[in-house]
């Protein structure tokens, strides 16, 4: 799966996590580590590895009303092979969509389009409750830290639920919307393939596949308890996400409320927006940051912690992921040999 971009991207990444470990002392961060304790460790990489079903089960819950959509073995090996590529990819959050979405196809007997807007769903899902368990960890850190901290979070969980509302209000509006949109660009196209033959499209294949998205969407969103029951599954796997962290501090000796780490893990997810293997590097500096400037954490301490969490979630997950991956390409899956070409 595009191996050279691969191993280009992700020693990139590990060249960035090597600076700000030499710049706070990389002598320092080893002995930290050396000294872990390796049974919160071993909770850390435990949690962790839940993440990772739980963002499955979110997946395979928004497939419910997809007719003929992956399951069971071929399912769970075609989701590991594409959060491999998520995580490995540069801009893994964006590639990593189409990819999934193709390798549900090519195991299943759904089309290539319907699982696409599944994953973008998903995706969607995720996203948003990253935010709200980040805006409510850190209503409740600084509830902790101050007097005025009830009424903080009271603002902060209304605000919460406005955000919630207003989100929905505008992704069932903006839905139809887009749907007429990008339908008279896709009819557009075909026509201008139809002229020229060594372009995709023509005959109406490119609006029929957009047709296709939006019918699922259209099917998705009318399934109200399966959208509730996903996005449950989404809130619980950013508040599993916060654990890892939790765990680690422990294991560091950092005696930190939990509110930290439900704050601190979604925030610094934000730090994966450069164009790098799971966000490799930014979301080193921004949790080691925002260690520094929440708790006191020296470089070194904070780094170090960081390390933990990240081994223990994001490498985690690569290496079960590759695993999938290794899986499909052995039993010479033909998904997967055409994504190489």
């Amino acid at each position: 799966m595009h191996a050279r971009r691969v191993a280009v991207g992700l020693s990139v990444a590990l060249v960035l996590v090597g600076v700000l470990v030499y710049g706070v002392g990389w002598e320092a961060v080893l002995e930290h580590l050396r000294a872990a304790n390796p049974v919160a460790f071993a909770a850390a990489a435990g949690a962790g590895a839940v993440i990772l079903a739980l963002r499955g089960v979110l997946l395979r819950q928004l497939l419910g009303p997809v007719e003929g959509s992956a399951r069971g073995g071929a399912f769970a090996t075609a989701f590991l092979a594409g959060y491999f590529a998520r995580s490995t990819l540069p801009w893994g959050r964006s590639t990593g969509a189409p990819v999934t979405a193709y390798l549900l196809a090519r195991n299943s007997e759904s089309a290539f389009e319907d699982n696409l807007a599944v994953v973008t769903v998903a995706e969607v899902f995720a996203f948003v409750a990253s935010v709200v368990v980040g805006l409510v960890g850190l209503a409740m850190f600084v509830g902790v830290e101050s007097p005025e901290g009830d009424l903080l979070l009271t603002l902060s969980l209304v605000a919460v639920g406005s955000l919630l509302v207003v989100g929905m209000v505008v992704v069932l509006v903006g839905q139809d919307r887009a749907h007429a949109l990008f339908g008279a660009l896709a009819a557009r196209w075909d026509r201008f393939a139809e002229r020229s033959p060594r372009l995709p499209g023509g005959r109406g294949r490119v609006r029929g596949r957009l047709e296709g998205f939006f019918a699922t969407l259209d099917a998705v969103s009318a399934a109200r308890r399966t959208l509730v029951a996903a996005f449950a599954v989404a809130l619980c796997s950013w508040v599993v996400n916060a654990l890892p962290l939790y765990f680690s501090l422990l294991a560091l000796g950092v005696d930190a409320p939990l509110a930290l780490s439900l704050a601190c893990a979604p925030l610094a997810s934000f730090g994966g927006v450069i164009p790098l293997p799971g966000g490799t590097g930014g979301i080193e500096y921004a949790l080691a940051g925002l260690l520094v400037a929440t708790v006191g954490l020296s470089g070194d301490l904070a780094t170090a912690v960081t390390l933990l969490y990240r081994l223990s979630t994001y490498w985690q997950h690569v290496l079960l992921g590759g695993l999938g991956a290794i899986y499909l390409t052995v039993a010479g899956h033909p998904s997967l040999v055409e994504l190489e070409r």
